[in-house]
């Protein structure tokens, strides 16, 4: 386990308090009263099957309020609230959160599916920042996704297979919203990489998927893309094993939690890919202060966990410093921090550059993706080279 020094972990806020100083926006006092503070509630699946993400996630919190310089400067009650993983449990902390603690931001849902299920509530406010890519989000409705663009994600995965010089690609995707959101992008970007896709749909449930994947390997595909997260990637990798199949398979970045590395560890394929944030490897960015921002992160969440943090963890902390800074920015007040974030450029987070438009609520898709490789022999990452 990596461990750090109380000498280096002061050495290391006080670099990350320098570094973000500079990054994302002015840290202006509160525009509040003497004692007065503000409310930003958390929706997390604490309970239910996504628990281990919930939790995880209720711990970077953690981490975020004792590392952030600009989260000491406010006055903030977190109030977190159990969604269950579900998308009526999201709705009910969402009605929660904003009729009763009347907070002034939320956090969450981080699950996509149940995000669906809140966003009837959230639409109306107060804004919310949502860390997964594949929430919906619409112009006019105060929510805001505070992760690299979905659209972006699914054509860097495409375009590997190109790099590579490869034609036949198939595609195995859920019938949830993050399945039907990724084959809407794969199909939009392939309409210029000129790639022969082949789609089958499986459902996020399904214990068995060999029929979809025999359908997929009838076409002899060079390169697999699993569309889906959780127990839905490992039945398929589990099934592409059992069929033979030792294909370059990308998946989908959620399923970089520790316990799904583990447990589908034994039935990846010889090369397993996602497109990540190239913070994820901080040797690799150009930026000193952002590279020792991820490390003293990394350092302090393992320290607070007892394990690394996954990719997961690391790549929903953004929401958290977009949150501070427009609530620092803006003050409490609704309107106003929606027009901020409305206006929002260059906003430089811990993984992500996130900019917004009033018609565009995600960042734009562009330059926020890398595809790295992982080996479940040692459970190491490196870049995905072109060639393979």
């Amino acid at each position: 386990m990596r461990t750090t020094s109380p000498r280096r972990r002061l050495a290391a806020v006080a670099a990350l308090a320098l570094a973000l100083a500079g990054c994302g926006g002015s840290a202006a006092e509160a525009p509040t009263g003497p004692g007065e503070g503000y409310r930003v509630g958390v929706i997390l699946p604490l309970t239910g099957p996504a628990s281990a993400i919930g939790n995880d996630f209720n711990t970077a919190l953690e981490v975020f309020r004792e590392i952030d310089p600009a989260a000491q400067d406010l006055q903030i009650e977190y109030i977190v609230c159990d969604d269950r993983t579900t998308p009526d449990g999201a709705a009910a902390c969402a009605r929660k959160l904003v009729q009763q603690d009347e907070v002034n931001m939320v956090y969450g849902p981080v699950i996509g599916g149940s995000h669906a299920g809140a966003r009837p509530v959230l639409s109306a406010g107060p804004p919310s920042v949502t860390p997964s890519p594949y929430a919906t989000t619409e112009p006019g409705d105060p929510i805001f996704s505070a992760a690299g663009n979905s659209v972006e994600l699914d054509r860097v995965t495409l375009e590997l297979a190109v790099e590579r010089g490869l034609q036949r690609v198939a595609v195995l995707a859920t019938t949830d919203l993050t399945g039907e959101t990724a084959v809407q992008n794969l199909e939009a970007a392939n309409a210029d990489l000129g790639l022969q896709l082949a789609v089958e749909r499986m459902g996020p449930t399904d214990v068995d998927a060999s029929a979809q994947l025999n359908r997929l390997l009838e076409t002899d595909p060079q390169y697999v893309y699993v569309a889906t997260s959780g127990a839905a990637a490992g039945v398929a990798l589990k099934g592409l094993g059992q069929l033979g199949a030792d294909l370059p398979t990308a998946l989908i970045w959620s399923n970089t939690t520790n316990g799904f590395l583990q447990a589908a560890g034994p039935d990846m394929p010889s090369e397993t890919l996602f497109a990540v944030s190239a913070a994820w490897d901080p040797d690799t960015l150009d930026d000193p202060a952002r590279a020792e921002q991820v490390r003293t992160f990394q350092s302090a969440f393992e320290e607070r966990a007892g394990a690394p943090a996954s990719f997961v963890v690391q790549g929903a902390y953004d929401a958290f410093q977009l949150i501070v800074s427009a609530l620092s920015t803006a003050g409490g007040e609704a309107d106003a921090i929606s027009a901020h974030l409305d206006g929002l450029t260059d906003f430089q987070g811990l993984n992500w550059r996130l900019d917004y438009t009033p018609d565009r609520h995600r960042p734009e898709p562009e330059g926020n993706y890398v595809m790295m490789r992982y080996d479940p022999a040692d459970g190491t990452w490196s870049a995905a080279a072109p060639q393979g």
